[in-house]
């Protein structure tokens, strides 16, 4: 394990968005926690209740692919890799990879620290930075980064202008990009879902973001030099239908739409019994409709150049 003195100059070489350290850190609203910066466009809470639906949701993930990993990775893995894992959240991810992977070493960043701090493999580190700035990692530097559901976290033009280029920076040549999001293209989708994911998107282009990115992603893994570029697509159902997993992807559904409450009523012009009356018919709706959501995997490696 890191001692002390080595976490602490982590944290404090690493408050990249966080310049001014006479301001805290976090803010709250309506019972919530966020990030206490403007800079920062994360749409969601950064609290207990938002690190417990996260937990939730990688294993919602893990099972849909029945795999923490797709690239094609595992011996470099087995005998001693460099990883990344951009937007780690609580570190449930990083966590099992330190674990099923001794031999490698891994770095999860994120904008808040919410990640664990003293109890970890000795194999992990974690460091707060944000990955629009330029990082502070050497050219060449990983053999694997790993990435997920930014699609809430990044402006459109920071995807393939600011993101993508970075990572290529710190990627080392025949090193991969696993870059895994949620499509908000969901199908058989019933009324009061339609408003709902409506209310979500207008409320996003707000903020320059594009929760319907996964069909540009590839095309901006290839303007960025990634090449071999693999796009894998899997589903997961909502509702009874799909037994204890339905039931829990609507959970994670609801409870993020419950964290959108305010900005996302305010769009759709509708109180908050309204809204709550949105999400209370949703159970019954999905049942009806066999309404599923599409994830996707996107593969990229870089060039190895020829000598």
């Amino acid at each position: 394990m890191n001692n002390s003195s080595s976490r602490d100059n982590n944290t404090s070489n690493s408050l990249s968005g966080f310049e001014n350290f006479n301001e805290p850190i976090f803010k709250f609203e309506n019972g919530r926690r966020y990030i206490n910066n403007d800079s920062i466009q994360y749409l969601l809470p950064n609290d207990d209740d938002e690190i417990d639906r996260l937990q939730m949701q990688h294993y919602l993930l893990r099972y849909i692919w029945q795999s923490n990993f797709s690239a094609p990775v595992k011996e470099i893995l087995r005998c001693g890799a460099k990883v990344l894992d951009v937007g780690c959240g609580p570190a449930t991810w990083t966590l099992e990879m330190a674990s099923d992977y001794p031999r490698s070493h891994f770095i999860g960043i994120d904008i808040a620290p919410i990640f664990p701090s003293e109890i970890k493999p000795i194999n992990t580190e974690f460091q707060i930075q944000n990955v629009t700035h330029r990082l502070p990692f050497d050219d060449n530097s990983f053999d694997y980064i790993h990435m997920r559901l930014m699609l809430a976290v990044l402006k459109e033009e920071e995807w393939k202008s600011v993101v993508l280029p970075e990572l290529f920076r710190i990627l080392k040549p025949g090193g991969y990009i696993e870059s895994h999001e949620f499509d908000f293209r969901i199908v058989n989708q019933g009324p009061c879902m339609k408003i709902l994911v409506e209310g979500f998107i207008q409320f996003c282009k707000t903020k320059n973001m594009n929760p319907i990115v996964c069909p540009l992603i590839p095309g901006y893994l290839q303007e960025n030099g990634f090449v071999d570029i693999d796009t894998l697509k899997n589903s997961g159902h909502y509702g009874s239908s799909a037994g204890r997993f339905g039931k829990l992807a609507l959970e994670d559904f609801i409870l993020v739409f419950d964290a959108l409450k305010t900005p996302i009523s305010s769009i759709l012009e509708i109180n908050n019994e309204e809204y709550q009356n949105l999400l209370d018919k949703l159970q019954e709706e999905v049942d009806t409709n066999d309404t599923f959501y599409e994830v996707y995997k996107f593969i990229g490696k870089k060039f190895i150049p020829e000598n």
